[in-house]
């Protein structure tokens, strides 16, 4: 009978126990994961917390899941060391988990910025159902919250925020709103939509040191202007590192855990999946860890497939992002920001709030980025894998 372990039980994890079990209805499945919850969806994070949702309305599927598919749950227990030669993960515990092939779906993990204490009431970062129900309750108890980041989940936190009631300010280091995602024009046409809404938003701006009131939490926030920004809550939204501490004595580099396409790591019989894998991205033609919640879960059921003896391919990531900000639609995908050189092109349109920004190099299309008038976006993306199709065919295996 075959053994399989899984350490993580988020979108990859939960992928991979499926396709196994697709597969393999006699296998025997573990998995183990430090969050004692049943899996969820950490997209609702900030929809809890804007108040649209309640916690019941997290979970991903029926929480007898895991009993009918027959898996071992070994959650709220946290895996301290793999053991490629024994075929062993190391729990917290003492115990041994024995496997024949394993899988690494362990996510990604807030970047703090080494300038913050490392243990303060009132720093948070937003990546757990316990950190929406903190941020929730003392945004609706009037803590004055500071969102530092710009990205993806700045931009969500600060609107959901704004939804339920509390009036939050963002400090972003870029010169603009979502550098990652967009360019100049789209993260200023954001940034005015935000402002219009009512959000205070200070660009070209840091977080230098924070102050403490006589209590332990947090009185303010220093700049790197030296201004003093009063806040009792302090969310950290300077994007997501992958988390590899399991493989980091064991595969050398930095960054995600490379795989091939069929999510397979360096080490014998140890695949890897979701935010903490470094996958091949479609369109820079480089592998990268790439947080995107859909791309995790097409590795994740790549990587059970394989398990479980099936030869399948993970054809490659391609960054994309949709969110509604307050009422606009924003979509991104791929290169939206070409360098000046001859190879590159861009068709930019816009009227209003409608902006609508296409990349080519080469004659090839490889990025896009739309704002209200959001319907080519499934057209576009298609037509970037298929642009891209010859590039992964030579990368993958």
């Amino acid at each position: 009978m075959a053994k399989y372990v899984i350490i993580g039980n988020s979108a990859a994890g939960l992928a991979g126990v499926k396709a196994i079990r697709s597969k393999d209805p006699c296998g025997e499945v573990t998995i183990i994961s430090d969050e004692k919850h049943f899996p969820y969806s950490r997209v609702l994070l900030t929809h809890y917390i804007a108040g649209h949702i309640k916690i019941e309305d997290f979970f991903l599927e029926d929480r007898d899941l895991f009993i009918r598919l027959k898996v071992n749950q070994l959650l709220g227990t946290r895996a301290i060391a793999i053991h490629p030669l024994h075929r062993t993960v190391e729990l917290e515990t003492g115990q041994a988990i024995t496997y024949e092939t394993l899988l690494i779906a362990t996510g990604g993990l807030p970047a703090f910025p080494i300038n913050l204490p490392a243990k303060i009431k009132g720093i948070t970062g937003l990546r757990t159902i316990e950190d929406a129900i903190n941020i929730r309750q003392q945004a609706m108890a009037g803590a004055k919250v500071v969102i530092w980041g710009g990205g993806l989940v700045g931009v969500k936190l600060a609107c959901a925020l704004h939804e339920a009631g509390n009036s939050p300010e963002m400090i972003v280091s870029s010169p603009h709103l979502l550098s990652q995602v967009a360019d100049d024009e789209g993260g200023r046409l954001v940034q005015q939509h935000m402002e219009r809404h009512g959000l205070r938003i200070r660009c070209s701006a840091d977080v230098v040191r924070v102050v403490q009131d006589s209590a332990g939490g947090l009185k303010s926030t220093i700049l790197n202007n030296g201004e003093e920004i009063p806040c009792h809550l302090l969310v950290v939204c300077k994007g997501v590192r992958p988390n590899t501490s399991l493989v980091d004595k064991l595969l050398s580099g930095s960054g995600g855990i490379p795989v091939d396409s069929r999510m397979r790591t360096r080490l014998p019989n140890i695949y890897a999946a979701g935010d903490v894998a470094n996958t091949y991205d479609i369109t820079r033609q480089e592998s990268c860890s790439m947080p995107i919640w859909p791309h995790a879960v097409a590795q994740g059921r790549t990587a059970g497939l394989n398990m479980a003896g099936e030869k399948a391919r993970y054809r490659g990531s391609l960054p994309r992002n949709a969110l509604e900000i307050l009422g606009l639609p924003f979509i991104s995908m791929g290169i939206v920001q070409a360098p000046a050189q001859e190879e590159w092109e861009v068709s930019i349109h816009r009227q209003g709030n409608n902006y609508q920004k296409l990349v080519y190099f080469q004659g090839r299309l490889v990025g896009a980025m739309l704002t209200d008038r959001v319907e080519p976006a499934g057209r576009l993306q298609a037509s970037i894998r298929s642009a891209a199709g010859d590039w992964f065919d030579q990368y993958s295996v």
